[in-house]
């Protein structure tokens, strides 16, 4: 079997720009680093590669500082690693990033299982492993929080639903899209990861692309705005004796209405 999961560079600290014009984060001058539930997702891609004896290939499309991202991967268990990095790839929307991974993906032949995070922690949309699957006329499940396979091959699959677990039975090809959070991702080994530094990062530019997909990498969704979170509420714990508690309650809650007011 051929397995690949796609992982996004992403940064990890709360002290990131926003370019005023395009509502974009600067990611220039931030930190980054693989976005958190893509290591969830690789958990997941590199117990079910020892399950069956698969290979495993990485992709992500980013700057050069996204060879940090890949060999990480290199050293938790991933076979090749490919970085998709080109202006004509930068600035572009879900559905452009999603149809360039699925060109390179195509490219590189036909893979039984695609693996992805279910969203990245600074977009958050969730939509580039459906899209992926659709581009590429693979099944799609998403939030998948286990995988095994079954003596006829198909893919047994525990998908995370409101009222619990979901059980599946699919064949592949599919695209698996993996929520933070569902297993406990492996840190790689010093030793692994000096070996990884010394791998080769196959690199692809718009000039290996299908000339179709550059030309349909307009922009079709855009950020009208960025504006903070709400704060989030804090709990106050009140102690004190039942008649103490009462009258604090009573105080807070008529400051509330003043407030109210």
């Amino acid at each position: 079997m051929k397995f690949a999961i796609c992982v996004k560079y992403v940064p990890v600290s709360d002290q990131v720009e926003i370019d005023p014009e395009t509502h974009s984060i600067k990611r220039g001058s931030a930190e980054c680093d693989i976005n958190p539930c893509d290591l969830n997702a690789m958990e997941m891609a590199v117990g079910l590669k020892k399950a069956t004896g698969a290979t495993l290939d990485v992709y992500t499309m980013g700057p050069d500082g996204a060879t940090a991202a890949l060999k990480k991967c290199l050293a938790l268990g991933a076979d090749e690693a490919f970085l998709l990095s080109d202006r004509r790839f930068a600035g572009g929307d879900t559905l452009g990033t999603a149809k360039v991974l699925a060109d390179f993906l195509e490219k590189n032949g036909s893979y039984d299982v695609i693996f992805t995070g279910s969203e990245s922690s600074d977009g958050a949309t969730g939509q580039v492993g459906p899209m992926l699957a659709s581009l590429l006329k693979m099944t799609d499940v998403s939030d998948a929080v286990d995988v095994s396979v079954d003596s006829e091959g198909a893919l047994k699959v525990s998908r995370k639903v409101p009222a619990g677990r979901l059980s599946l039975r699919v064949k592949t090809p599919v695209v698996l899209s993996v929520p933070f959070g569902c297993n406990e991702p492996a840190l790689p080994t010093l030793r692994a990861q000096m070996k990884a530094n010394r791998r080769e990062i196959h690199t692809f530019t718009s000039a290996d692309a299908t000339p179709s997909v550059l030309e349909d990498l307009k922009v079709k969704s855009v950020v009208t705005d960025v504006f903070p979170a709400p704060k989030a509420k804090k709990a106050e714990e009140i102690t004190g004796t039942p008649e103490e508690i009462a009258d604090q309650i009573a105080a807070l809650i008529q400051e509330r209405r003043k407030k109210d007011v």
